[in-house]
């Protein structure tokens, strides 16, 4: 088996198809992409993490780079790391919510953000030419930069809209055993919040205590344990710490797109201006911008795609509806720190609500996701959807169409031999018929 390889990461099943050597060898052409000089590199908490850390150390330092160990860090703790002065790059060793047995590797540039379309191409080049090695007085040094997560949580503190102190607040933090078991109580502690814990620890064989991934279906002892301890809310991590998923004072468990839907709407009452979302992110995120007077953009879904339209757009509030929320006042990436900043802090702005007030506050809404095998030309089945559904109204990923009351989205996976139907609405019945247009158009296809 072979590892997963793009222009903005290496992944794979931790000693079958992604191993130390194929490790070394990601981190020894990323670091020719970044140059000589220290390129700080973070991890999570997998059983293979000290593993892929030593082989990406002398990957990095066999070109000259000097690696600079963070330890254990979230994903945008790296990324903040990396803006540092005299940093070269960085690089986030987590398969963020993939199971225990996978590991990845993140590249970051300089400028916070994962690696953009130039580096991404010319790191593509320099894997096909293969890296060449430095000698002995050529090759780099290792070191430690202690500290990174007590910066990150005073750089959230000092956001100006962030309230550290006021109404009290009681919080559960289902940390998945991953990277939010230091960060996010070190950040609750310093706003002032009562808190505690569950799922601390990863398992003796190197599994997380539930599925990784913060979602509907994974969040049932979250959601007992804020009902049991009557706590206003429930925040549940993925295990590199840049999602946020959230539960309400009834134990309901509001979802993934709520998380940003409520960093904009907390922040352009706050901040007003444009908002960015990606094509796959709910329309609450657009009520939430509206509420406010404010224009919602939409970006090609990838972080990385988030963050350049929100540059283009001059935004400094979006993410991802996988809870990703950026406030690139901050760094230009996801944060699951910032988003509950954003959520305590509204608690404490808006006197008496509640986490369940605010989200019945919104429209309900019906969202389809649904994935299917597929191993041929896009184009081929972008032809047959035109056919049935007319021109979209956006190309840049996939096809995008725009429903009274919501949107469907159809886009070949970037990362698996898939194409993702999404589609949300306030009316299920253009959903369906969405789903069947699909699925006719899917069959269709194979018949030819």
């Amino acid at each position: 088996m072979k590892p997963i390889i793009s222009g903005s990461g290496i992944r794979g099943i931790f000693g079958r198809s992604l191993t130390v050597g194929d490790a070394a060898g990601f981190a020894a052409a990323f670091g020719i992409l970044c140059g000589r000089g220290p390129v700080v590199v973070g991890r999570d908490t997998r059983r293979s993490g000290p593993a892929v850390l030593s082989a990406v150390s002398a990957g990095l330092m066999s070109v000259g780079c000097d690696p600079l160990d963070l330890g254990i860090v979230t994903t945008p703790t790296v990324q903040l790391e990396t803006m540092g002065e005299g940093k070269m790059g960085g690089i986030a060793i987590t398969s963020s919510h993939n199971p225990g047995e996978w590991n990845a590797l993140k590249l970051i540039g300089p400028d916070g953000v994962f690696l953009r379309t130039g580096p991404r191409e010319r790191l593509m080049e320099i894997l096909r030419e293969g890296a060449g090695h430095e000698d002995y007085r050529g090759v780099g040094l290792p070191g430690i930069l202690e500290g990174a997560l007590e910066r990150h949580v005073e750089g959230i503190l000092r956001l100006p809209i962030v309230i550290p102190r006021g109404r009290p607040v009681r919080v559960v933090l289902d940390v998945t055993g991953g990277t939010a078991a230091s960060f996010a109580p070190m950040l609750m502690e310093r706003m002032d919040v009562d808190f505690s814990v569950i799922n601390p620890k990863m398992t003796p064989l190197g599994d997380f205590p539930r599925t990784a991934e913060p979602t509907v279906e994974s969040l049932g002892q979250l959601s007992g344990a804020v009902i049991e301890r009557e706590a206003d809310m429930g925040f549940a991590f993925d295990p590199d710490g840049d999602r946020l998923a959230m539960v309400d004072e009834r134990g309901r468990i509001i979802g993934e797109d709520h998380t940003v839907a409520l960093a904009i709407d907390y922040v352009l009452e706050r901040r007003p201006g444009p908002a960015v979302v990606n094509l796959s992110t709910s329309m609450l995120a657009e009520d939430a911008a509206r509420k406010h007077g404010c224009r919602l953009y939409r970006s090609p879904v990838g972080e990385v795609n988030v963050v350049e339209e929100m540059e283009t757009r001059e935004a400094t509030i979006g993410g991802e509806g996988n809870g990703g929320v950026i406030d690139r006042t901050f760094h230009p990436g996801r944060d699951s720190g910032v988003a509950m900043a954003f959520a305590v802090s509204m608690l404490r702005a808006r006197k008496g609500l509640s986490l369940g007030e605010w989200a019945d506050g919104f429209r309900s809404y019906t969202m389809l996701k649904t994935k299917v095998p597929f191993g041929g030309e896009f184009g081929d089945l972008r032809k047959l959807l035109l056919d049935a559904c007319g021109i979209p109204d956006d190309t840049r990923d996939g096809i995008w169409y725009r429903r009274p009351g919501g949107w469907m989205h159809i886009r070949p996976s970037g990362t698996e031999p898939v194409v993702r139907f999404i589609a949300e609405n306030s009316d299920s019945d253009y959903i369906e018929n969405d789903l069947r247009i699909f699925k006719e158009a899917m069959e269709n296809l194979c018949v030819e």
